[in-house]
């Protein structure tokens, strides 16, 4: 199915790898000129450029630390500029923060007020920082659409996981009150929550036999690829997708199980 992709002007924030990348990917595919953003990794964000441009698309990186404002505008500019203008933006980077997997504590009462500034200001002012940097151009546009990507734990939870909890859960109120300020100018804003995603059947941290257990619980009995998740952004922004507006939609696996 033609989705309506053809020359439109996309940027993937964070595209260098995971869910970014496979929907870079989806998107070059689909005929679309796409811009991505790195924060360290450049190698991979010129790899998945290539990845753009054989899959049947063009392909353009720039670097962007969701952390630092100065480098989002720069970022955005410099996108807006190579494309004449801009179509869609899925707001896909993160920030972990500085603290290893294993490092953060379970107690709130543990955790150093720095780290969850630190979190808070990347993955929710980051985030408003962008949004308020592309609007102008995706205002301009005819087919304007906007994606944040959340996280099931912001309503699912978890020990340890408060500062980013809570930031993702922040872009779900961003984008309530988006849909009114950008829908006004045909913009559509959604929000994609991903839970324990797979690349190829695997996940970095969890052993293949743990996915199999942890899969069995989930009500689709199935744990979403990147790929799935890159389907349901491209079905929220395409020019053919017009009336949905300000949904949540879970790209999980469904509910979890009791018992």
């Amino acid at each position: 199915m033609e989705l309506g992709f053809k020359d439109v002007a996309v940027l993937v924030t964070g595209a260098s790898s995971g869910i970014g990348r496979a929907t870079a990917i989806a998107y070059g595919r689909e005929g679309a000129r796409v811009a991505i953003t790195y924060n360290s990794r450049q190698d991979a964000a010129e790899a998945v450029v290539k990845e753009i441009e054989a899959a049947g698309g063009e392909g353009y990186a720039v670097p962007m630390d969701l952390g630092a404002p100065e480098t989002i505008a720069a970022a955005a500019r410099s996108v807006i500029e190579h494309w004449g203008g801009l179509d869609v933006v899925v707001a896909n980077a993160v920030s972990w923060g500085t603290l290893g997997y294993d490092d953060r504590p379970e107690k709130i009462e543990d955790s150093k007020p720095e780290w969850w500034t630190q979190i808070l200001r990347a993955n929710l002012e980051g985030n408003y920082h962008l949004v308020q940097q592309v609007a102008p151009a995706l205002r301009r546009s005819e087919q304007g659409r906007l994606v944040l990507i959340s996280t099931d734990l912001a309503e699912r939870g978890m020990a340890g996981s408060w500062a980013y909890g809570a930031a993702k859960a922040g872009l779900h109120g961003l984008a309530a009150s988006l849909q009114c300020d950008l829908g006004a100018d045909g913009v559509l804003v959604n929000v994609v929550l991903p839970g324990i995603t797979l690349e190829n059947g695997e996940h970095r941290a969890i052993p293949r036999p743990a996915l199999d257990q942890i899969a069995a619980k989930f009500a689709a009995r199935h744990l979403p690829e990147t790929t799935e998740l890159a389907d349901a952004i491209l079905f929220l922004t395409s020019p053919r997708t017009k009336s949905v507006q300000g949904q949540l939609l879970r790209v999980n696996g469904g509910d979890l199980l009791l018992g």
